[in-house]
Order: structure tokens, then C-alpha cells, then sequence
């Protein structure tokens, strides 16, 4: 067990480690094992981030949600890729709740 597990990790650690170890779950099932393909993005949207992916969606959405995230049209999403997708979703979250009184307070 390495010293990283050993202690307890601040909750940005674990942050970085869900976002990373989610990456590699999903990525590689269908090829590269350092990419996504459309099929694993959909599959990581639909069950990592259930309540913000709407069930409506179509497969055209994801083919448009895909060419989006797939800046190099390679196909594939890489962790560049998927971290840029990330760090837009952490951006408007923040612009979002920027006004909110931060009621209850974060735990930590």
C-alpha cells in the first residue's frame, strides 16, 4: 500500500484520483487504452454523472457532444481531451454558484 493511501487524502486529492481512476475505467475497453471511444464516453456520462446527463439524450447528441470533446477529430477522446471537458463543466459550475452564499459551509 503506498503512502498515499496510508494517510487520509484532503478532498482535492480525491478529486484527482476519482477524475484520473474514472478515465482509466472506462477508457481502453474498446481500444486504445488511453482513450475514449464514443461508446465508453457514453457509457462513463450515463453512469459517473447520471443526474447531469440527460436521459433524453440522443445518439446524435452524443455524436455531437463527442466531436465537441475530440479537438484532434482522431475519434477518440484522450485525457487532454476529457480534462478540457472537465475543467469547462468545474468553470460554469463555479460561474453558476458564484452568488450562492456558500450555506451549509464545504465540509472538508
Amino acid at each position: 500500500m503506498t503512502a498515499f493511501y496510508v494517510r487520509m487524502a484532503r478532498p482535492l486529492e480525491q478529486a484527482v484520483a476519482a477524475i484520473v481512476c474514472t478515465f482509466q475505467e472506462y477508457s481502453g475497453r474498446c481500444g486504445d487504452k488511453h482513450k475514449l471511444c464514443q461508446a465508453e464516453l457514453k457509457e462513463l456520462l450515463q453512469k459517473e454523472l447520471p443526474t447531469w446527463t440527460p436521459t433524453e439524450l440522443r445518439e446524435c447528441d452524443y455524436n455531437k457532444f463527442m466531436s465537441v470533446l475530440d479537438a484532434n477529430q482522431d475519434c477518440e477522446v484522450d485525457f487532454v481531451e476529457y480534462m478540457r471537458s472537465l475543467a469547462c463543466l468545474c468553470t460554469y459550475c463555479h460561474e453558476y454558484f458564484k452568488g450562492c452564499a456558500p450555506d451549509p459551509p464545504c465540509s472538508q
